[in-house]
């Protein structure tokens, strides 16, 4: 039974190994986006009671993945000592100080706590971004890797997940997105960013320091996971760019309301309209 389980959560690098942008990478990728997508045309069209049962599952199956993780990383993070004893440990760097993790409790805050509520359209918004930047990038899932090995389809299905928390909330117009409220997503960066520099701090041995152990980079903050830009200047550089990216969203979602407007402003549609008036 042991060596079942170990087999099982034990990381792999074949057969398929994924590395970014590959193959496999871009599967992953495209089959979360587009089955997301598709969701929320179907999810569209469902009773608003049927929408909050959706959105509470994937609040909970968030959780879970998150929280089951910690049973599994001791089964695939070892580390062989010097007279062959194999510990099995923690990996610190899963604490919830990055984006993505953090979101983890939020969405359950807002999802399942009326009080919480009026936070839900930053929250949202960053359930999109966030997730949506790290597939594009996931530097942690991808390198030596197979691509059917616990730890590869834990990360993509737990950002999926949070992706599809946060898309359909838009596609169903649960949440509908205002842009002069857009400052609230700037300052959940702003405190999400906070949150991650006291990980840094209380966590790393030193986080300026790349050779240091341990360190840690929650929210690439401390400029050791990008070191072309500036030290100084990476939690500017990071929330900068997170918000771009969010404002981005905003737009699209605009875009996307204008197109539907004027199809249904179409001569057909007004013709149609006349119709049905005159069947009345």
């Amino acid at each position: 039974m042991r060596n079942f389980v170990l087999w099982l959560f034990e990381k792999r690098a074949t057969p398929c190994e994924i590395a970014l942008f590959n193959f496999w990478h871009i599967f992953y990728f495209a089959l979360i986006v587009a089955g997301v997508i598709t969701a929320g045309v179907f999810l569209k069209k469902a009773s608003q009671k049927t929408q909050s049962k959706v959105f509470s599952a994937l609040a909970i199956a968030l959780c879970a993945l998150y929280a089951f993780d910690f049973f599994a990383i001791p089964l695939y993070n070892t580390h062989e000592c010097a007279d062959g004893t194999v510990l099995y440990m923690l990996d610190v760097d899963k604490l919830p100080f990055h984006i993505c993790t953090v979101l983890c409790p939020v969405v359950a805050f807002v999802q399942f706590n009326e009080k919480f509520y009026r936070f839900r359209e930053p929250v949202a918004i960053l359930a999109i971004v966030a997730p949506l930047m790290y597939l594009t990038y996931p530097g942690s899932a991808v390198g030596d890797l197979s691509a059917f090995c616990y730890k590869v389809i834990q990360t993509f299905l737990y950002h999926g997940v949070l992706l599809a928390w946060g898309y359909l909330n838009l596609a169903t117009g649960t949440v509908k997105p205002v842009f002069k409220r857009c400052y609230k997503v700037l300052i959940g960066l702003v405190l999400i960013a906070a949150w991650a520099m006291i990980g840094n701090v209380v966590y790393s041995y030193n986080p300026y320091d790349y050779d240091a152990s341990p360190h840690y980079d929650w929210f690439f903050l401390t400029g050791s996971t990008f070191p072309f830009v500036p030290k100084a200047l990476m939690p500017f550089a990071v929330i900068a760019a997170v918000f771009c990216v969010a404002l981005m969203v905003y737009g699209i979602y605009y875009l996307v309301i204008h197109i539907q407007n004027r199809k249904n402003t179409t001569p057909d549609a007004k013709e149609n309209e006349q119709k049905e008036a005159a069947t009345v």
